[in-house]
């Protein structure tokens, strides 16, 4: 680039209109902002939104430059209707000259905008809470990045995430943030779980959760077989890229479900032994019942005896003090 352009100290040209010079090296004279307009264009097709972030210039500021650039032949639309340099637009030599001063107030939507951004926030809030339409927003949004005012959590999509230029609290990436909104806090849930309701693949869920785990949003605890499961913490709760009418994750399925088998497996767990005989009193369940209940609760793995005795008592296995701690905390949820 520095090839190209040289100073440029002609006061006739102060107001900022191109000009074609004769000199030896046939310059063009463009504005600040045309030059940078042409400079990226040279290298890639934009869309005007685009073209209006990378070069750091209010959207209406970014089609008036397209329109001289392609006045002077140097920039065209092309079969997708995405905005590139001409074949002349890419070998020309330019001088840049002073473009016309523009002010930098604020107006009231703005400044109520920027008010607003107190933490990052999506462009479908920021319109829902000032009452403005998504296209007014974006609108604004582009206004207050050419003057360095806010960033974006994706250049490619300015609405999706905005935050005031000097906020550096750390943000998430799009899947980050859906991994986030798709765990659940009154359950635990599984990876596999999590694969279905953030819709990727399972490589990319225990990535993330690792991610969301390390920054204290997420947690991850032992569930049954001592596979992990996973829950959102209460700062993940608070992040501001928390969707709270997202769509959660389903709980893991348990091997038993009922009231009546928690209470028959916190009785044995408080006991941390029991002989069936005291079990039945304990839970006011009749022998027959909770003879048939035991033999359930051994079959599924979740009871066994503490001797090798005919009458030894029974207690919880490993697995049945996992799914009595699941089962109390989804109660208590």
């Amino acid at each position: 680039m520095s090839g190209d352009v040289k100073p440029y100290n002609g006061a006739a040209e102060s107001k900022g209109k191109p000009r074609v010079t004769h000199g030896e090296q046939n310059r063009i004279a463009l504005t600040g902002p045309q030059a940078d307009c042409l400079i990226i264009l040279r290298s890639r097709s934009c869309t005007i939104p685009k073209l209006a972030i990378e070069a750091k210039i209010a959207i209406n500021k970014a089609r008036t430059t397209l329109r001289k650039l392609t006045e002077l032949g140097l920039t065209e639309q092309d079969e997708a209707k995405l905005w590139t340099a001409t074949a002349n637009g890419r070998i020309c030599r330019f001088e840049r000259i002073p473009d016309q001063p523009t002010g930098r107030s604020l107006g009231p939507g703005a400044q109520r905008l920027l008010a607003l951004l107190d933490r990052p926030i999506h462009g479908r809030d920021i319109a829902r809470r000032l009452g403005l339409t998504r296209q007014r927003v974006r609108q604004l949004i582009l206004k207050l990045h050419a003057q360095g005012l806010v960033t974006f959590g994706d250049p490619e999509s300015p609405s999706w995430l905005v935050r005031r230029a000097d906020d550096n609290s750390p943000t998430l990436s799009r899947d980050e943030e859906r991994v986030l909104s798709s765990l659940p806090r009154e359950h635990a849930t599984d990876v596999r779980r999590l694969r279905v309701a953030a819709k990727l693949s399972e490589e990319e869920i225990k990535a993330i959760v690792g991610i969301l785990n390390a920054a204290g949003l997420a947690e991850a605890v032992e569930g049954l077989l001592s596979a992990p499961v996973f829950r959102i913490t209460a700062a993940g709760l608070e992040h501001p890229q928390y969707i709270r009418f997202g769509r959660r994750a389903p709980a893991s399925r348990l091997p038993v479900q009922s009231d009546r088998v928690r209470r028959v497996l916190q009785t044995i767990s408080e006991a941390g032994a029991v002989r069936i005989r005291d079990l039945g009193g304990l839970t006011q369940i009749s022998r027959r019942s909770i003879n048939a209940l035991m033999q359930y609760l051994k079959r599924k793995e979740l009871v066994a005896k503490a001797g090798l005795e005919f009458d030894a008592p029974y207690a919880l296995t490993v697995q049945g003090r996992a799914v009595l701690a699941e089962m109390t905390f989804r109660q208590a949820a």
